[in-house]
């Protein structure tokens, strides 16, 4: 059993191929799933999993009272949570950088990101729109700083890695799956107004991803 995943998996972190390619790959091991699941069982939690490819993950292994006050918590507070991640992809999403539905090892080109946006005037509008949302950001940056700052706020909350720092290419985690998730459950359940789940949702799975407090999330 690789102390290295556990430590990860307890840090609260989505072991997929790009953002933990090592680790990623030791938990595609059965025995090693079986050895982990078994160490985690201890504790009451147990090894999760984005759909049956999607990356790794640590959940309670019942869920409690405790479990289902925090997760309704989080989804009462949809546009804090999960709302700046949603609207920084979406956006991504519409400048046509990639597929029109952003998926776990994808690519965002950074100078691809720009071009689009120097092409089209609503795309720089909505860019503009989104200086609030983005950290760090303003209005007297550059498109090209304010698009670097919007990938590099989507690097820190785990949605993207960077893959050539030279070439300012990043490539999407297997977060987003957890993100899609989300979305799906709240447009299923009437959570939160239509309007507010976008065209992301239709990567969704089928089950919300529910996770322990013991870390915060890094992947």
């Amino acid at each position: 059993m690789n102390a290295g995943v556990l430590r990860l998996l307890w840090e609260g972190a989505y072991i997929c191929p790009v953002r933990h390619p090592l680790e990623y790959e030791i938990l595609a091991d059965p025995s090693e799933q079986e050895e982990v699941g078994a160490w985690l069982l201890h504790a009451n939690l147990r090894l999760a999993r984005l759909g049956e490819e999607g990356a790794f993950y640590m959940a309670p292994d019942v869920i409690g009272a405790a479990d289902v006050t925090r997760i309704k918590g989080e989804l009462a507070k949809f546009r804090d949570t999960y709302g700046p991640a949603v609207l920084l992809l979406d956006f991504i999403r519409q400048s046509d950088v990639g597929t029109r539905l952003l998926v776990p090892g994808e690519y965002i080109i950074l100078y691809e990101l720009e071009k689009a946006v120097s092409q089209s005037s609503v795309l720089e509008t909505q860019l503009k729109s989104l200086i609030g949302v983005i950290s760090n950001a303003a209005q007297r940056n550059s498109n090209h700083e304010n698009l670097r700052r919007l990938l590099e706020h989507l690097l820190r909350d785990g949605y993207v890695v960077v893959a050539n720092k030279d070439t300012g290419a990043y490539q999407v985690t297997g977060k987003i799956d957890q993100l899609y998730a989300v979305l799906q459950f709240l447009d299923e359940n009437k959570v939160v107004p239509d309007q507010e789940v976008d065209d992301l949702d239709e990567g969704a799975q089928q089950e919300i991803p529910i996770r322990p407090e013991p870390g915060e999330d890094d992947a």
